[in-house]
């Protein structure tokens, strides 16, 4: 990329060469017409022109006709083509490769299989997670189920101190009332009940026993049953102190025991609600089991997607460029297998100067071309201008999209562009050294009369032409340079279409000088067009 003051300075340096050999082509003129005038001398004036090298003679000039056209500016860009998807894939396992099918230069596709290793040890650990899962999820039902069973034991525990309250506190009312006759009619009879009660709990128990031996009921039932005959005999003896009571009649001392016996019985129902709300929120070895369980799924997927690293998968459609493994190698976790790029989203990324990169903006059209495909020019736009300049050199990256139809583009070439950042359409187009500098007596100065500029910030001189007037004579016209390339300059003012300029001879010139036009057709043959091209060629599109 040429920096926009050397641009500046080539521009200058060849608007002096030109003007050094206008001044040696008008002297050698001059010289012609001295000595043409001294031969003929005498002889007078020819057809009542002016004779060439006396007072006021013309000076031979050649003369363009101006046209309209369109000039662009541009900026020289210099970089490397890189690709959006452009990915290196590698290992995540260690282990044994199986297979590597694609070659370089061979097409892939999303979530084609690249690489295959070895994941026979890892599917071992899948199956031992699944052996512990198993286990685990046995323990939480073993814990539900001893659960259930202290919750039915803290229930029936209580119904048997609250029956055990109700049989004290009776004991102790028949003591403090007394005998009568009827008292013991009715202990006896509540004896003979409980009698007959107590032995059909025993039968039951006896029969839950062999059912339980057999296979027929669950623990917890006869763990009931047997809880009942010891409620039923507890009951009976009870009920045979009492009769022997009623038939012995009662002591104090028997009455202050019956009411401790109710105290006792108090308590340890108070005990036993106590001990069924604890078993009711104590659920500690569920809780416990059901994390074995969690902790259990939660290996076996970790060691499944291990599994799953074992097949390596394209994540994009694109080229295999480098396949870095061969079957039967051992990969260890991040080592390179394949790199795979999408020629598709290639991407021209130069970098440009801190001076020129405001004049880049999204979406100004560029012109790219690789030195490696001479003769190719591709088309492309500016996609983004990176915010922050490399702290090394200071110089701004930008990122061009270009249309890369046949795929010609590779990532790594080298290649050049020009960014369009401004663009004058049907404006008066002269050649470069068609222009003439304008001095003051204080020496060189800035153009005023234009805020356009030539780049990096330098202002152009101000400039004139040479206007052939319908007399033969010029006018140095100031005019203003809207934009100028090496050989071409765009005017926004003070020219128009049409109107003839002097291109060759015009340093020497004054306003009202005469001039002989040597090419009358305004565009001899070897001479540029306005458009800076000769005479006969079409000038190139402006983008």
């Amino acid at each position: 990329m040429m920096p926009a003051r050397r641009k500046l300075i080539v521009i200058f340096v060849a608007l002096a060469v030109m003007i050094v050999g206008a001044i040696t082509l008008h002297n050698r003129n001059n010289s012609a017409n001295a000595a043409q005038s001294s031969s003929g001398r005498g002889g007078g004036r020819r057809g009542g022109g002016m004779m060439p090298g006396g007072p006021g003679a013309a000076t031979p000039v050649q003369v363009q006709t101006v046209g309209l056209g369109n000039l662009s500016k541009t900026i020289g860009l210099t970089g490397n083509i890189s690709a959006l998807q452009d990915v290196q894939l590698s290992s995540k396992i260690s282990g044994r490769v199986l297979s590597a099918g694609p070659l370089e230069g061979e097409t892939v596709h999303a979530g084609q299989v690249i690489v295959q290793l070895d994941t026979t040890d890892l599917e071992a650990n899948v199956r031992q997670d699944q052996a512990q899962i198993l286990s685990a999820q046995a323990q939480v039902a073993q814990a539900q189920q001893n659960y259930q069973i202290q919750v039915t034991q803290a229930k029936q525990n209580v119904l048997n101190a609250q029956a055990a309250v109700a049989a004290a506190n009776q004991n102790y009312l028949k003591l403090v009332r007394g005998n009568r006759p009827q008292q013991i009619l009715e202990a006896k009879s509540q004896l003979l009940s409980a009698k007959a009660t107590t032995a059909n709990a025993l039968t039951t128990l006896n029969e839950d026993k062999t059912l339980y031996a057999e296979g027929a009921i669950a623990k917890n039932v006869l763990d009931t049953a047997q809880t009942t005959y010891n409620v039923d005999l507890q009951q009976q003896k009870l009920q045979e102190q009492a009769y022997s009571l009623e038939l012995s009649g009662y002591q104090n001392e028997d009455i202050s025991a019956a009411k401790e016996q109710v105290r006792e019985a108090q308590a340890n129902l108070k005990n036993q609600i106590a001990n069924e709300r604890t078993v009711l929120v104590r659920k500690a070895d569920i809780q416990t089991a059901e994390a074995l369980v969690s902790q259990a799924n939660q290996k076996m997927i970790f060691d499944q997607q291990q599994v799953s690293y074992g097949m390596v998968n394209s994540p994009i459609d694109g080229i295999i460029a480098a396949r870095m493994t061969q079957p039967g190698q051992v990969a260890s976790a991040g080592t390179a297998l394949v790199r795979i790029v999408d020629v598709r989203t290639v991407y021209f990324q130069p970098t440009i100067s801190d001076t020129d990169v405001s004049q880049i903006k999204p979406g100004a059209p560029v012109s790219v071309k690789v030195d490696a495909l001479a003769g190719k020019v591709f088309s492309g736009r500016v996609a983004a201008v990176y915010p922050a300049a490399n702290a090394t050199n200071r110089l701004f990256t930008i990122r061009v999209v270009v249309d890369n139809p046949g795929s010609d583009l590779r990532p790594g070439m080298f290649a050049r562009g020009d960014a369009t950042t401004q663009t004058l359409r049907n404006v008066p187009i002269v050649p470069n050294f068609a222009l003439i500098p304008v001095s003051d007596p204080s020496g060189f100065a800035a153009n005023t009369s234009s805020n356009e500029l030539i780049s990096g910030g330098t202002a152009m001189p101000p400039m004139q032409v040479a206007v052939l007037q319908p007399d033969n004579s010029v006018q140095l016209r100031p005019v203003t340079v809207g934009l100028a390339n090496m050989q071409s300059a765009a005017i926004t003012g003070g020219l128009r279409g049409g109107e003839q300029i002097v291109v060759i001879g015009q340093q020497t010139l004054k306003n009202g000088s005469k001039v002989i036009v040597e090419n009358q057709n305004g565009a001899p043959a070897g001479a540029r067009t306005a458009g800076g091209h000769r005479r006969g060629q079409q000038p190139a599109p402006v983008q």
